[in-house]
């Protein structure tokens, strides 16, 4: 059964793998040829606290973004709610909302009284807004037509399971449209993910995902209808033009993560094998400090490098902090993304029910902040529910 599982991680690995032959990463000719930008924003707090290092190290309902085979690690039921003010200081007035909610599914025999691990299922809203705009023309420069409100949505459903408590794998498929007042487009799209985890305490992981494949989208509406009158008559017609396809921005990313565990309490003065009998994790740990790096080779934009670390008291409070680099990212009038160096975040976490020592519901709270080449950066707030 082991040999099934390690070739099945092989076979994913190298389907994931071998989509860089599909992306062209990093070919910065095609940077901005993409479109339907807004799935290239990861709208969860916690994880934005270190960048996009977490690919290997992200569990829960937040993996939704960052690599969705992290679902898996559900228990029975997590929900949760972020917003963001994106670009503080810009005077655009955009805000991200973004909602999920990720269930285990199992089915309990009542003869032997355990139960059968279906995988994890989620369902995820992202909306991107941006104010009233005011309405212009070539004729009427000034306004005073009344506004309009763009938005960008996408809305996922995601898939994970445990093949052991090694091999973690999933799949999610998004709708993405995007919409102004006369006008929208509307996309599909895929990810795929894998983590692998090993040590003694499962304390070393590797993460792949790919994101974003789907077919091209392309813009419909009145908004690219034009009047005109025909050639030696008095007729009006209506000729509507057609917009150019727009490719979805894939990226692969992979990562690493490793945890220094220093255990305090009872567990300290067992030794490895008790510990590893008593079924011990990185959770149990008095203090865990864990470092991250992932790469992400982007299709249609720069490739990035990012490096996170992570200190975690118990279960009851993370600190994190990472710093992605891309090239050219300081030259703000050729860069091609907002996203400058450093990011930071923290999660504090409220026990609402305890079995024994072990909290078992919980409220989490999180906060995180991305530096921009340009204005006041990103600021994310977060909310999640685990049962």
């Amino acid at each position: 059964m082991n040999k099934i599982y390690r070739t099945l991680v092989i076979v994913v690995l190298l389907f994931l793998v071998s989509g860089t032959s599909m992306l062209r990463a990093g070919n910065r000719d095609r940077s901005g040829q993409a479109g339907m930008q807004q799935l290239l924003i990861d709208p969860w707090a916690r994880s934005n606290g270190w960048g996009t290092c977490g690919v290997a190290e992200t569990r829960g309902m937040e993996s939704i973004y960052g690599n969705v085979a992290g679902i898996a690690f559900v228990n029975k039921l997590e929900f949760g709610f972020s917003r963001t003010q994106y670009l503080s200081g810009s005077g655009a007035d955009i805000g991200i909302n973004a909602a999920a909610v990720a269930v285990k599914l199992s089915r309990k025999n009542k003869e032997t009284g355990t139960a059968k691990d279906y995988g994890v299922l989620g369902i995820s809203f992202f909306g991107m807004t941006f104010g009233d705009i005011l309405v212009t023309t070539v004729d009427n420069p000034e306004g005073n037509m009344g506004t309009f409100s763009p938005s960008l949505i996408h809305i996922g459903v995601h898939y994970a399971k445990s093949f052991n408590r090694y091999i973690h794998g999933g799949i999610s498929g998004k709708i993405v449209n995007e919409s102004i007042r006369d006008m929208s487009a509307t996309g599909f799209a895929i990810d795929a993910g894998i983590q692998y985890l090993s040590g003694t305490y499962e304390n070393f992981k590797i993460g792949v995902t790919l994101k974003n494949i789907g077919i091209p989208a392309r813009y419909r509406g009145d908004g690219l209808s034009v009047r005109g009158v025909v050639s030696g008559s008095s007729y009006d017609i209506t000729m509507e033009q057609r917009s150019a396809d727009m490719e979805m921005p894939s990226f692969l990313v992979l990562g690493l993560s490793y945890d220094f565990l220093f255990w305090g309490g009872i567990y300290k003065e067992m030794s490895k094998e008790d510990r590893i009998g008593e079924g011990v994790t990185r959770d149990d740990a008095e203090h865990r400090l864990t470092l991250a790096g992932s790469f992400t080779a982007n299709a249609y934009s720069r490739d990035v490098f990012s490096l996170g670390v992570e200190y975690g008291f118990r279960r009851h409070f993370m600190v994190r902090a990472g710093y992605t680099l891309e090239a050219g990212m300081w030259d703000i009038v050729n860069a091609t993304t907002f996203y400058a160096g450093p990011s930071m975040g923290v999660t504090a976490l409220i026990p609402l029910v305890k079995k024994g020592k072990a909290p078992v519901r919980n409220i989490y709270l999180d906060y995180g902040y991305r530096f921009t080449n340009r204005w006041r950066g990103n600021h994310y707030i977060g909310i999640k529910v685990a049962l």
